[in-house]
């Protein structure tokens, strides 16, 4: 009788480390999907801000900016000396 108790003991002993294991492991298990979502949706972020910045940073989105902002182009700016705006603007 004493061995079937120590047996049964030994049973319950293991069912019960297995059973918190098995808890255990389900719980690491929603951590890691949990992890996974945030991973993806930190993805899906990364991808939306570099379209943004090359729409932002595109030749002609740069070009439109600097209009708007008073730049022109060097092509159309006037070139002087610094000399000889020096000499103009003294009387």
């Amino acid at each position: 009788m004493k061995t079937v108790l120590r047996w049964g003991l030994v049973y319950l002993l293991l069912l019960t480390g297995l059973t918190a294991l098995g808890h255990y492991n389900q719980q690491l298990n929603t951590r890691l999907a949990a992890l996974q979502a945030n991973e993806s949706d930190l993805r899906q972020k990364e991808t939306r801000l570099l379209l943004q910045r090359y729409q932002l940073t595109a030749p002609l989105a740069l070009r439109t900016w600097a209009e708007a902002n008073g730049y022109i182009p060097m092509s159309l700016g006037r070139w002087v000396n610094p000399a000889q705006e020096s000499e103009r603007s003294t009387p």
